[in-house]
């Protein structure tokens, strides 16, 4: 048997390897908020097969909650942001509030239809 030497193509070169740019943390925040509801209705529609096509009602105010605190959080982070100007930080808070708000009436709406739905 012989070998043979691999000598690189010439054809094809090694293009330099661009930096790795990573997601900024605002993106990352609406990336997980995505994920959220992705699983929410993903669990929403498999429920009626493990149920015998019973469907879960009255949860609707509980898919606000996932909006709302990942906009909760993007207005913390302004909030915290150093160049902010203040009439900003002042809209940044009221949306803060604002989305507490949501989130809590958002869970108090929505989890006695789901503990009824689930049998709870």
């Amino acid at each position: 048997m012989s070998q043979t030497e691999h000598k690189p193509d010439p054809s094809r070169e090694e293009s330099p390897q661009e930096p790795v740019t990573y997601a900024s943390p605002k993106k990352r925040v609406l990336a997980w908020v995505g994920v959220v509801y992705m699983l929410a209705f993903v669990g929403l529609n498999i429920y009626p097969f493990f149920t015998g096509g019973r469907y879960l009602n009255g949860v609707a105010p509980l898919l606000f909650c996932p909006g709302a605190a990942g906009l909760l959080v993007l207005s913390v982070m302004d909030l915290r942001d150093p160049d902010c100007i203040p009439s900003r930080k002042a809209c940044m808070a009221l949306l803060a509030i604002a989305c507490v708000v949501i989130f809590i009436a958002g869970l108090v709406l929505g989890i006695p239809p789901l503990l009824a739905g689930l049998g709870g």
